[in-house]
């Protein structure tokens, strides 16, 4: 189908509030135009089900990461590969040239995760009275419990990125370091808060998912141009990303 036809067929006609976006990738990018050809069935289901501002949010940054990915001549997609005996899969399965493949899930940090504790900006931003000692702020531990939510959705054998967006991305190398390491300190006290609630049968368990998260990239939502991203590499993958892969998608998303 042509641009007007695929338009026409993903939102039947009617408005829709990622009309506006879709028309202009589908304008400016041949190889998202090919893209979205080929999942059409897959995108225009997933436009119909996401109704509520959320949904559309999450969606809207999906089929933006596929638009940049694309943007990178060495990267190609599967859109939600299946595997049926793992049950859900990541979003996308990226090749590399040919010598690569590897797994991405694409998620959003929202206000506040389902089951978390509500934090509100105020208390994240806030700063702590003093003589008070300081631990992981709110906002690095939510980030926390969002990877652990995503954790079983990654593929073993095969490197998994996980991309996360966020408005604003106030957290730095730094925090997803200090994080990544307070998670994993408190999965070695046995915290039920993390091997309870998302049903980790143990330690090692924990630990088996985690090593298949290779790296973690964060973007704002709202992407500038030139606007940095922080990618935090995971020292204890067993299936790291390339070097040249990580130059890859940091270059894709250099708008």
């Amino acid at each position: 189908m042509i641009q007007a036809e695929l338009l026409t067929y993903l939102f039947d006609g009617q408005p829709h509030p990622l009309t506006a976006s879709m028309s202009t990738w589908l304008t400016s990018s041949r190889r998202f135009t090919a893209f979205v050809n080929t999942n059409h069935t897959k995108i225009r289901k997933k436009l119909r089900t996401a109704e509520d501002p959320e949904s559309l949010a999450d969606l809207l940054l999906e089929l933006e990461t596929a638009y940049l990915l694309l943007h990178e001549r060495s990267l190609s997609l599967v859109y939600e590969p299946q595997h049926r005996e793992l049950g859900r899969s990541p979003d996308f399965a990226v090749n590399f040239t040919t010598s690569f493949t590897f797994m991405v899930e694409v998620t959003r940090l929202r206000s506040a995760q389902k089951g978390a504790p509500p934090y509100a900006q105020e208390d994240i931003l806030a700063v702590p009275p003093p003589n008070t000692r300081i631990t992981t702020p709110p906002l690095v531990d939510r980030f926390s419990d969002m990877v652990c939510s995503k954790l079983g959705q990654f593929l073993p054998q095969v490197a998994n990125l996980l991309l996360v967006g966020m408005d604003p991305p106030t957290l730095t190398h730094p925090d997803l370091s200090a994080g990544m390491l307070r998670l994993q300190q408190r999965v070695e006290t046995h915290d039920p808060a993390v091997l309870h609630r998302y049903e980790f049968r143990d330690r090692a368990d924990f630990f088996r998912h985690f090593q298949g998260l290779s790296a973690i990239l964060l973007r704002s939502i709202a992407l500038q141009r030139d606007e940095p991203l922080v990618m935090w590499v995971n020292p204890q993958a067993k299936y790291p990303l390339p070097a040249r892969v990580n130059t890859a998608l940091i270059r894709s998303h250099s708008l």
